[in-house]
């Protein structure tokens, strides 16, 4: 025989038994209990649903033992089905604190106007840097960066690979959109190669736009791009020449030391050679930015 129970739903005795017990576990629940108390959820809730609560549970447990973002189980990282009652009982998708605090950390991303940032490079910032393994050398560059952003100077940082530059730009320019100003990051390789995507429809033009009209821009990894006319003649020098003429923070990096980078623009295409373009250009370099080497290890080996 079977008996009309939770919802009109038909239960036989022994699934009218299991959900009676059910119901008495759920009550008996300290974690449910919490969270009843915490959403203010009517405790009717346990007689009309506790199937749904049920499956909340279970679906819960793993955000219980969790340590952070990294260690998540849930189907979507850092969100979790949350009981919440609504005039009815819900299940409401919400960010965890872990989740919560990182999305805290980060809205200053939406201040970008560019951005090719890592995402572990998000949340860095010049005074979460832990100084006291570093080696003189690395301090005074730090010392000079955090200057050169607190104060709107323009910075042209080189070194070898994986020795910090990016990661001291990165601090800059996140410090920067932190205090709400328009900021742009690009990875000029990356920057070229998108630009030539959208060159047909004309888009391109929008981007430089942009990082024209940014007050703190990094343009990471310079030098580093197949250097072409178009990519010099029509996307960095007129960028150069209007931040320049407008008094707007610019920041480079590159592996290339300035003798370097200026031969790197002299040649384009198959070894045509332009001498005036490439002055041009490190002419407007060196009168936006101060000129700074960094060496030492490869950090992205000790990560």
């Amino acid at each position: 025989m079977k008996v009309l129970n939770i919802d009109g739903v038909q239960q036989t005795p022994a699934q009218q038994q299991e959900t009676q017990d059910l119901k008495q576990q759920l009550h008996d629940d300290p974690v449910v209990a919490k969270k009843f108390k915490e959403n203010h959820i009517d405790e009717r809730y346990y007689e009309t649903s506790p199937w749904k609560i049920a499956q909340w549970r279970k679906d819960y447990e793993p955000c219980m033992h969790c340590t952070g973002l990294n260690q998540c189980k849930q189907r979507i990282n850092g969100y979790y089905d949350d009981l919440c009652d609504n005039g009815i009982l819900q299940l409401v998708q919400t960010p965890c604190r872990y989740k919560q605090n990182y999305m805290n950390q980060t809205s200053h991303i939406e201040k970008y106007l560019s951005n090719d940032l890592p995402k572990q490079m998000f949340t860095v910032s010049f005074d979460k840097i832990n100084l006291s393994k570093e080696t003189e050398e690395y301090l005074l560059v730090w010392e000079l960066c955090r200057n050169a952003s607190l104060h709107n100077q323009g910075l042209y940082l080189y070194g070898t690979m994986g020795c910090g530059k990016t990661y001291l730009s990165a601090c800059g320019a996140n410090d920067h959109a932190r205090k709400g100003e328009k900021t742009a990051y690009i990875h000029y390789p990356t920057y070229c190669t998108r630009a030539i995507s959208l060159m047909k429809t004309g888009e391109y033009k929008t981007e430089l736009s942009r990082l024209m009209r940014a007050k703190f821009l990094v343009i990471d990894d310079i030098g580093a791009e197949s250097v072409n006319e178009w990519n010099r003649d029509q996307l960095l020098l007129p960028l150069l020449e209007k931040r320049y003429t407008e008094g707007l923070t610019t920041w480079f990096t590159s592996n290339c030391d300035i003798d370097t980078l200026k031969e790197h623009f002299r040649y384009v295409g198959k070894g045509k050679e332009d001498e005036l373009k490439a002055a041009r250009i490190m002419e407007r370099i060196t009168s936006m930015a101060k000129i700074q080497t960094l060496t030492g290890k490869d950090r992205r080996k000790t990560l």
